[in-house]
């Protein structure tokens, strides 16, 4: 009930095509006691008295009926796959929408191909549900009733003969409905398991063929594989046991009608046709009683897909917008970090602990420090990606929080060390933070970015698909892209996470030398494992274990010998001089 007052609001659009489709069902009810009902004339008159003229009015009335059921059977069945395809593609785009909602803590903490297998195996599961359930349960309910009524019309008291079935029916679904549904909904989670390792194996095969892991991703996969199977068979025996025992029980009444009725006819108290007409009644009857038992097994499985999906749709996002969010347009006072912490979910340990920070407008501000210091946690925090657990923020002197996150994110840009790029053209990559770009200017954001070289030389140009994730560019092509897309955002803030790690030191000082062409008149957030180039900044933040340790310009750092002077000689003069990094933290 709790499922269906959920998709409640999905139905209600729909109304109108769902009471079509019920009053053709209930139409198609109606013509399966109709065929049964012929029976009686057909027997009693035509081959009992041998009566010519009914015998063509039989011939005549039967093919009627089944033309007039197909047309209705079509119909039913059309109606009830336009419903269950527009439900689905509505939740669908409301599961696609709110998964941009959600903040950044939830895919911390979900595995992407749990969620992937919530999108595409449950949904498929639940419009299995929503096209079979309701058709099958309003026209097979409806012919249940209707052919009851025959058998009442024709003989009340073997009429509440049969009726004893419709209890025990119930009781037998009740039990197995419970083991369909545990099994289902556990089924589903490992399938969701599943989902998640063929994912992280396509995604990570370099490194599982470079590290000869092939029969170790196999034996995991085989070790859920195994258990998804234990799970269906649970389900698959109480499937394959409602058919079965609704089988067993429908025989004992069908005996006792059976015994009842031919004493009837035998002391001629019934006609032979009444008998044919309610014993073809009862089995007519007894037909879609038995799909009520199977189907189920498939509403059972469309409740627990219904209720993993949403799941997800009660999932709420932690980074939230005031409802009196004001627009963030250009920093002119400059950016503050008070006394900030914080901890990813789930984690005992902070990733930056109370980090004070004051940075002006137009200044160049680098982050240097080792890895796991908490640099890209910082750039997470700026961006809103998530909220300090304690501590401030400060733009132009009013917490981040008060700020439209749309306007924020729109004046900042941003370039990480893990490129992401999109099936979709060297454009549609380039412009993804200026839609209606023009030609020229995504050109321009490619030079900048040394760029153009390359995409001047594909099929395509501008035009051309970038493929999955953008695997047919090279690492270093990848990020130039990157670089470029956040050149043509022209943003107020630029943020560079490790934004030339991927080059080769040619390509690196080419890009270098174009990006600061861009530094005049923004504020500028760098981090970067290269100190060396660093040495431009106005203002270098040093992190160790998530604590500033250290501050200052390049050359007053080098004076200080600490951590960023062991750094920076220990990248100078290679890894022999490992030991002044240890010394220095």
């Amino acid at each position: 009930m709790e499922v269906f007052l959920r998709l409640k609001p999905y139905l209600r659009p729909h109304r109108r095509r769902f009471f079509q489709a019920c009053l053709v069902m209930f139409a198609v009810a109606a013509l399966n006691g109709a065929t049964i009902y012929v029976l009686k004339p057909a027997i009693d008159t035509v081959f009992i008295q041998k009566d010519l003229k009914m015998l063509y009015g039989v011939i005549a009335l039967i093919p009627l009926i089944f033309f007039l059921k197909m047309i209705f059977t079509y119909i039913q069945s059309y109606l009830m796959s336009y419903l269950g395809q527009k439900i689905t593609q509505r939740l669908r785009e409301d599961l696609f929408r709110h998964l941009h909602k959600l903040s950044m803590d939830f895919y911390w903490r979900s595995k992407s191909g749990e969620v992937l297998s919530r999108l595409t195996n449950d949904l498929t599961k639940l419009q299995d549900g929503l096209h079979f359930v309701p058709l099958y349960i309003v026209r097979d309910t409806l012919t249940v009733v209707i052919l009851l009524g025959v058998m009442f019309y024709i003989h009340w008291k073997f009429a509440l003969t049969a009726l004893i079935a419709i209890p025990m029916a119930a009781a037998v679904l009740t039990v197995l409905g419970k083991k369909l549904r545990a099994a289902s909904r556990k089924s589903q989670e490992i399938m969701g398991e599943i989902y998640h390792r063929f994912q992280e194996s396509l995604q990570g095969m370099l490194v599982v063929k470079a590290f000869n892991y092939e029969e170790g991703a196999i034996r995991k996969f085989q070790e859920e594989n195994d258990s998804l199977f234990t799970q269906m068979m649970r389900y698959f025996r109480a499937t394959a046991l409602s058919g079965p025992l609704m089988e067993f029980l429908g025989s004992l009444i069908m005996a006792t009608i059976v015994y009842q009725g031919g004493r009837e006819v035998i002391r001629g108290h019934m006609t032979a046709g009444d008998f044919f007409a309610f014993l073809g009644s009862f089995f007519a009857a007894y037909a879609p009683i038995k799909n009520l038992s199977q189907l189920n097994a498939t509403l059972q499985m469309a409740v627990s897909s219904a209720e993993r999906i949403f799941a997800i749709l009660d999932e709420k996002p932690t980074v939230r917008e005031a409802p009196d969010a004001k627009s963030f347009s250009q920093l002119t006072s400059g950016i503050e970090l008070k006394n900030v912490s914080f901890r990813y979910p789930g984690r005992d340990s902070w990733a930056l602990r109370n980090v004070s920070l004051k940075i002006k407008p137009g200044e160049i501000v680098a982050v240097a420090g080792a890895s796991g210091s908490g640099k890209t946690t910082l750039v997470h925090l700026l961006l809103r990606l998530y909220d300090p657990t304690e501590g401030r923020i400060l733009l132009d002197g009013k917490d981040l929080k008060d700020y439209s996150l749309n306007s924020l994110r729109s004046r900042l840009g941003l370039v990480t060390q893990d490129t992401i790029l999109f099936h979709d053209t060297v454009s549609g990559n380039v412009a993804l933070g200026k839609p209606g770009a023009s030609a020229q200017e995504i050109k321009s954001a490619l030079q900048v970015a040394d760029a153009y070289s390359f995409v001047g030389q594909m099929p395509q140009g501008l035009n051309t698909p970038l493929g999955d994730r953008g695997l047919q560019l090279s690492g270093g092509q990848r990020q130039r892209i990157a670089i470029a897309r956040a050149v043509l955002k022209n943003p107020p803030i630029l943020i560079l996470d490790e934004a030339t790690s991927n080059l080769d030191a040619a390509s690196e000082r080419s890009v270098q030398q174009s990006l600061e062409k861009l530094y005049p008149g923004r504020t500028v957030f760098i981090i970067a494992h290269r100190l060396a180039t660093l040495h431009k900044a106005d203002h270098i933040i040093v992190l160790h274990h998530g604590e500033v340790k250290e501050s200052g310009d390049h050359a007053g750092l080098m004076k200080q010998e600490g951590i960023y002077s062991a750094l920076y000689k220990f990248q100078q003069l290679g890894p022999g001089n490992g030991a002044l990094v240890d010394e220095a933290v």
